[in-house]
């Protein structure tokens, strides 16, 4: 006899916002990103988890110089792969307002850098 219950959250997604700028105020809401980012994976995915270290990368720049950044990682779930346009959305709105070239973001088996090409807005 089966003594749990299971119930599927759906798709994971992992990305990383560089920690420095967490803190940062988005016009012209006057709120953080940290809490931008709380109110609308809240209200568009139900909730998500972050984690309270702070983690490190290095990677390739486009001129060939090694860059170096802090992060703080996130993870959320969303049921139905249609919904991951609103995360990268998302994701690209906050690298844009921020200053961000791109977002790394992980979905499924796949690795991917989330650009903000022209100011976008899931509002």
């Amino acid at each position: 006899m089966k003594r749990y219950k299971m119930q599927s959250l759906g798709r994971p997604a992992f990305f990383l916002m560089p920690s420095l700028k967490l803190k940062l105020l988005m016009e012209p809401e006057k709120v953080t990103v940290e809490a931008h980012l709380h109110q609308v994976l809240v209200k568009e995915f139900g909730g998500y988890t972050a984690a309270s270290s702070t983690m490190y990368g290095f990677w390739m720049r486009d001129d060939g110089e090694v860059a170096y950044g802090e992060h703080r990682a996130y993870r959320v779930a969303f049921l139905g792969k249609e919904r991951l346009p609103t995360l990268t959305t998302l994701l690209a709105e906050v690298a844009h307002r921020i200053g961000e070239k791109c977002i790394y973001l992980e979905t499924g088996e796949e690795a991917s850098l989330v650009y903000a090409i022209e100011p976008v807005s899931i509002e």
